[in-house]
């Protein structure tokens, strides 16, 4: 009889034990998750808050189509099979310290990719190009910045309060007054979504004025 108690005790201790330890990863999981996270949006939005596009002069000056060209702000919609997989490239002059950077103004862009073994999941890809250049870069650096991404939803808000899924700055002439970037992370195989939301400072300048010539 005491070896058959004995031997309970054991398992429920064992069991609790092994209960615990289970928990104690879950948030040690969690706890790196949200610290990712964190790093990836701090990064995400500082780039959009220094979105850059120039200043119209006193009195203004009309910008051809290839001056306007060098500066970007360029965000499209891809919610193909259902999964939100938008893009975004745009100007900024935000400086992260990363290696190799070179400061100033630099084409920014980020965007997934499809990791390798893992279907539905994705790698957030950060790309830049400081060099000056018309429209997207097509010779951009590109880092990893997350991954076991299920979707990326970016929705662009104007002076007017007005939400659109895409932004095209040589349409509209000027940046959008707010971004909310949602991303959807595969954490222990549960959905979970973070939301940042990046102000512009330089969406209240003018319009920018489009020219034949630009010195019109």
């Amino acid at each position: 009889m005491a070896l058959a108690i004995g031997a309970i005790i054991l398992t429920v201790v064992n069991m609790a034990f092994f209960g615990a330890h289970r928990r104690i990863e879950v948030v040690t999981g969690e706890r790196q998750t949200y610290q990712m996270v964190r790093i990836v949006m701090d990064r995400v939005i500082k780039d959009l808050t220094c979105a850059y596009i120039p200043a119209s002069s006193d009195p203004p000056r009309a910008m051809s189509d290839g001056e306007i060209s060098k500066y970007r702000f360029i965000g499209t919609n891809d919610s193909s099979e259902s999964v939100d997989k938008d893009v975004i490239h745009f100007t900024t002059t935000a400086d992260l310290g990363l290696p190799g950077s070179t400061g100033g103004a630099c084409d920014v862009g980020y965007y997934l990719k499809e990791m390798d073994l893992k279907n539905d999941r994705y790698l957030l890809i950060r790309s830049e190009d400081c060099l000056p250049h018309e429209g997207v870069s097509e010779k951009s650096k590109e880092m990893e910045v997350a991954e076991d991404v299920i979707s990326l939803n970016i929705t662009y808000v104007d002076g007017e309060s007005k939400e659109s899924d895409t932004w095209d700055l040589v349409e509209k002439l000027c940046l959008p007054k707010e971004v909310r970037v949602t991303i959807t992370f595969d954490v222990e195989g549960r959905p979970l979504s973070f939301t940042g939301v990046a102000f512009l400072p330089l969406s209240d300048l003018p319009k920018l004025i489009r020219g034949v010539e630009g010195g019109a």
